[in-house]
């Protein structure tokens, strides 16, 4: 039986790991204030409607209501139990000495874990006969003289030789691996249900990984010129998708997130050659296929991405294509298109010319969108012949439609000093084309109240001596403490939270809050007689509380709290009071007022309105002398509670 999961290595998990970065692997989210928001993923939901709190390290869907921590996701999404959460998020951090705590895998789990361990072994296998064998001494020579790489770069990237021998399939003979997992894996052709030979034989092999390093398949390249076949990868299945992955991105993304721009390149050796370059931001489609996917990912972690593609026909063709998708997917990314000199790619430059060469001019050969827009739709095209220059103007209007006011000035400038048309008439025809063009409705994003944090402590609790007031009579209830300045809007999330509850569950949510954030407060509502929250949810949050502190934990923190609990009911509960109450402060007069509300308001408006019930019941048989007796217990109750 697996061993329970100490709390420490709980807490380094949850310590080490982003709930943003998590959540997105399922769904795109977006920055909005203090907080990201994004479609939840586990309904059709058209209004984004998930709210993620990095600093918290929380989630909450205001539409169907789920809520939590990342693990608690995880088990939503995944359906892991809450040890399986824990421990894969801890192997995506490479944490060791976790075995004793994993359970009996599921057979899907185990499937996977084969066939993933045989895709490792692969790799190491395919560059140990590059490296140290006869078989590879061809592709050795090769990629030593002709791509001009060095042992200890073949190693950081992985790259290998597939000799003709069969070598891998002999290995998983050699291995006991059953033919199920050979045909599953894809790393072998065969010919009617038979296994015949290694898929990628007579190649130098690329691993593909995902951004956890882990081998999703290989890209070849034949060594045989007369081979029609040049390149081939391995083919789609539930390991490799082309639209999922991105080559090299788990070695980039320290560099991406660190600040350096996501630069998307066509080929494996022009990343490579850029990462020598200094670029090691550097990944690489397969082909150009840029996919929403691929874009969600890379927004994650950068603001700025740079299209690094060929300059024939086909690379021009992929960052035409890419610059709308990214715009559409994640607009709120830079965008910039390098255009090397000479329409060379980067690997042929840092070949020819020296990595120098390379540095330089993936530093400054750096076009805005609509400078490289602009410039692709004048190729072809003789811009002295009038029809000629007329459809170059059709073709720029869109594309200067999605420039900054400054860039549409900068270049109907250049137009008319370049080619002689009148700036006016430009202008004119230009807004003539934004005026009739189709408007598209703009999806305003849901205004969030937010609280600033308290700069002082004015909580003066520290009288012990402090006796609850809860006595003196109030117009209206008053909130857990008073924020320094408040905004509020028709969307206010809080509310939306807390919609239809009564005073007296609101006045039992700030109070739990205040016992939470202020011990003295606890100690002091702990000691009134007879005091009980009216709802019993709010007595068990308490009571879990005080279960969290005794375990040791020194302050509250809601995602662990949340961990602790682990119901959802509750989660949610506990999410709502949060964030009506979590960054106020905590005040007396607050405590008082809260008090009243459960202490007598409560409890009299139920009398209220258990007699009111009685009375209707006896209206409606028409009994005279239940009426009177009722009436007077009402007037009593009211004349007694007025009297308090």
């Amino acid at each position: 039986m697996a061993e329970r999961i100490p709390q420490s290595v709980i807490d380094e998990v949850r310590s080490q790991t982003n709930i943003v970065d998590v959540i997105q692997n399922y769904t795109q989210l977006v920055k909005r204030g203090r907080e990201w928001n994004g479609s939840c993923p586990f309904h059709e939901d058209r209004r984004p409607s998930l709210f993620v709190d990095d600093k918290k390290q929380v989630f909450h869907c205001f539409s169907c209501g789920r809520s939590g921590t990342v693990f608690s996701f995880l088990m939503e999404k995944d359906g892991y139990s809450y040890p399986e959460a824990v421990l894969s998020l801890a192997k995506d951090l490479n944490l060791s000495g976790l075995d004793k705590y994993q359970g009996q895998p599921s057979a899907r789990q185990e499937q996977f874990a084969a066939i993933f361990d045989l895709y490792q072994n692969a790799e190491r296998l395919y560059t140990h006969i590059l490296l140290n064998t006869t078989a590879g001494e061809q592709a050795l020579a090769y990629l030593h003289d002709d791509r001009q790489l060095d042992d200890e770069t073949i190693k950081r990237y992985g790259l290998g030789f597939v000799p003709a021998n069969n070598v891998l399939l002999a290995y998983a003979k050699e291995h006991n691996l059953a033919d199920k997992l050979l045909l599953e894996s894809q790393l072998f052709i065969d010919q009617d249900g038979e296994i015949s030979r290694d898929r990628f034989n007579n190649r130098i092999v690329w691993p593909i990984k995902d951004v956890r390093g882990q081998v999703r398949g290989f890209s070849g390249r034949s060594l045989d010129p007369n081979n029609p076949a040049k390149y081939m990868n391995s083919p789609e299945s539930p390991f490799f998708n082309k639209g999922d992955l991105l080559y090299n991105f788990d070695q980039a993304k320290p560099a991406i997130r660190s600040g350096q721009p996501a630069m998307i390149f066509e080929g494996f050796m022009d990343v490579i050659s850029a990462a020598l370059a200094g670029a090691t931001g550097a990944v690489a489609t397969m082909g150009t296929a840029l996919t929403e996917h691929h874009v969600t990912d890379l927004s994650k972690i950068t603001d700025k991405i740079l299209l690094v593609y060929d300059g024939d026909a086909a690379g021009q063709k992929a960052a035409k294509r890419s610059i709308p998708l990214i715009r559409q997917v994640a607009p709120q990314v830079e965008i910039g298109v390098v255009s090397l000199p000479d329409g060379r790619d980067p690997d042929e430059v840092r070949r020819d010319q020296g990595l120098e060469v390379l540095k330089q001019d993936l530093g400054h050969s750096v076009l805005t969108p609509t400078e490289f827009l602009i410039q692709a739709a004048k190729n072809g095209k003789n811009l002295e012949n009038q029809s000629q220059y007329l459809d170059f103007l059709k073709e720029t209007w869109p594309i200067l439609a999605a420039a900054s006011p400054v860039e549409q000035d900068y270049f109907l400038r250049q137009f008319s000093e370049e080619y002689g048309s009148d700036l006016a008439a430009l202008r004119q025809e230009f807004q003539e084309f934004i005026a009739h063009r189709p408007v598209q409705a703009v999806q305003q994003a849901p205004s969030k109240k937010q609280w600033p944090q308290p700069e002082t402590d004015q909580n003066s609790w520290a009288d012990a001596a402090w006796q609850p007031d809860y006595s003196d009579g109030f117009e209206s209830l008053a909130a857990l403490g008073t924020p320094t300045s408040k905004t509020a809007s028709a969307d206010d999330l809080a509310g939306h939270l807390n919609a239809g509850l009564s005073r007296t569950e609101r006045a039992e949510q700030g109070l739990l809050m205040a016992m939470i954030k202020s011990p003295v407060a606890m100690n002091v509502v702990k000691g009134v007689p007879d005091f009980a929250f009216v709802h019993p949810e709010y007595q068990l949050l308490m009571m879990l509380y005080e279960a969290y502190v005794k375990q040791g934990q020194q302050s509250f923190d809601l995602a662990s709290f949340l961990d602790f609990v682990q119901k959802p009911d509750l989660n949610q509960k506990m999410m709502a009071i949060d964030r009506e109450f979590g960054t106020l402060e905590v005040q007396r007069d607050s405590v008082n007022d809260y008090l009243r509300v459960i202490m007598k308001e409560a409890p009299y408006e139920s009398q209220v309105e258990a007699l009111n019930k009685k009375i209707a019941l006896a209206k409606n048989q028409h009994d005279e002398m239940a009426l009177i007796q009722l009436g007077t217990e009402l007037i009593n109750l009211r004349r007694k509670y007025s009297q308090q």
